[in-house]
């Protein structure tokens, strides 16, 4: 079932609020409304996965949110599928974080909105003052995950699937591609494994 989004003028954060809860990213960009559909439980379980590894190594005033309101401008809303921010910003009762709030931002690219994520977005984060995006990519051999300097607008590493990535900023951290896509039993395994190494 479509519904018809009858509106007269700009689109504002504002406006957000009044638009149904039905799982569809809701996305403002220049004024003008931008819907996609809820993301594939494949690009849902790789956010999640970043997610866990990027909270465990957040410096701690930070924390991490996945597809969370990103104000970029007034009329530029964004909803990236993973954020790391200031805490103090998470626990405000806002409806949208701000570019001095936020560190790094996660784009999982899909197949919908492809040139989205590896084009128009990450200008509209440099735009905003963003500086660090990881962008993630699904290659014919797993997923791979780009990190972008939006300043200098050019890629700092690519980590493909068999890799593990490292960077040192906005922070350390440690991501075993591989382990994106891993199911619960193999990556349990792997935990056993590397308990009994160390005992």
């Amino acid at each position: 079932m479509t519904e018809s989004l009858s509106h007269f003028g700009p689109w504002t954060t504002a406006d957000l609020a009044g638009l149904p809860d039905d799982g569809q990213r809701y996305e403002i960009i220049d004024g003008s409304l931008l819907v996609t559909p809820a993301p594939a439980p494949r690009h849902q379980l790789v956010a999640g996965r970043i997610s866990v590894f990027l909270r465990e190594s957040a410096p701690d005033e930070a924390d991490v949110v996945e597809a969370t309101n990103f104000q970029l401008t007034t009329g530029r809303l964004l909803v990236p599928d993973v954020i790391v921010a200031q805490s103090s910003a998470l626990l405000t009762d806002s409806v949208a974080l701000v570019p001095a709030d936020v560190h790094l931002v996660v784009e999982v690219v899909s197949p919908s909105n492809a040139a989205m994520d590896r084009i128009f977005k990450p200008q509209l984060y440099a735009a905003a003052g963003i500086q660090w995006m990881w962008r993630v990519e699904f290659g014919p051999d797993g997923p791979e995950i780009v990190v972008l300097d939006l300043r200098s607008g050019s890629p700092v590493v690519h980590a493909r699937s068999t890799d593990v990535l490292r960077v040192d900023l906005p922070f350390t951290v440690e991501v075993p591609v591989n382990r994106l896509l891993a199911t619960r039993q193999s990556l349990k395994a792997d935990e056993s494994a590397q308990a009994d190494l160390e005992s």
